[in-house]
């Protein structure tokens, strides 16, 4: 064997080296730290649309608490993962007036909330009033728990219809939109 078929052999296991810890790397992280998620439905428009593609942050939460209008992705409610926004932390008292959230008695931030033709979607009880999560009645969030919205509140399955999202629930903080390239910006 001469010493350049040698040292040939020995770059392309470097390079083979090198590919396969990058790769364990990329899935380290994904498992751990960040994760890539597709937005499937219109009910965060007009903050994420469908299909866009968005960065979770699986760490952040793990040091600090989670917080009145943070973007969450969680399971449980389906075969894939949803991304809502948090209006209601564990204690909190939720009510509806002319359309409008209530948190505690204050109006909650509208900055978020979809509109359409200038005007402010409405806010409404969800279909099963006989339920306490439905909004129809004021609702305190129970501890432990959360409760999750879409932006676009005419066009969102969310808290109001099938009750509160658990700590155990939620994978992570979405941070980061990334695809398509016209829409990337942070959350």
């Amino acid at each position: 064997m001469t010493r350049v078929s040698r040292s040939r052999g020995r770059v392309l296991l470097e390079y083979g080296l090198m590919l396969l810890v990058a790769i364990a790397v990329a899935y380290a992280a994904e498992a751990l730290a960040v994760k890539p998620f597709v937005i499937p439905t219109a009910s965060m428009a007009n903050t994420v649309q469908p299909g866009d593609r968005v960065l979770i942050d699986r760490v952040s939460y793990r040091f600090r608490a989670i917080r009145r209008g943070d973007i969450i992705a969680f399971g449980g409610h389906g075969p894939i993962p949803l991304l809502k926004r948090v209006v209601g932390l564990p204690g909190d008292r939720l009510s509806l007036a002319a359309g409008r959230l209530f948190v505690n008695g204050q109006p909650s931030p509208l900055a978020w909330v979809r509109r359409l033709d200038g005007r402010l979607e409405p806010t409404l009880p969800g279909p099963q009033q006989s339920v306490p999560w439905s909004l129809a009645q004021p609702y305190v969030v129970p501890a432990g728990q959360y409760f999750a919205m879409g932006d676009n509140r005419t066009d969102s399955d969310d808290s109001r219809y099938w009750g509160t999202v658990s700590r155990g629930q939620i994978i992570g903080k979405a941070f980061f939109v990334y695809w398509p390239v016209q829409h990337v910006k942070g959350l």
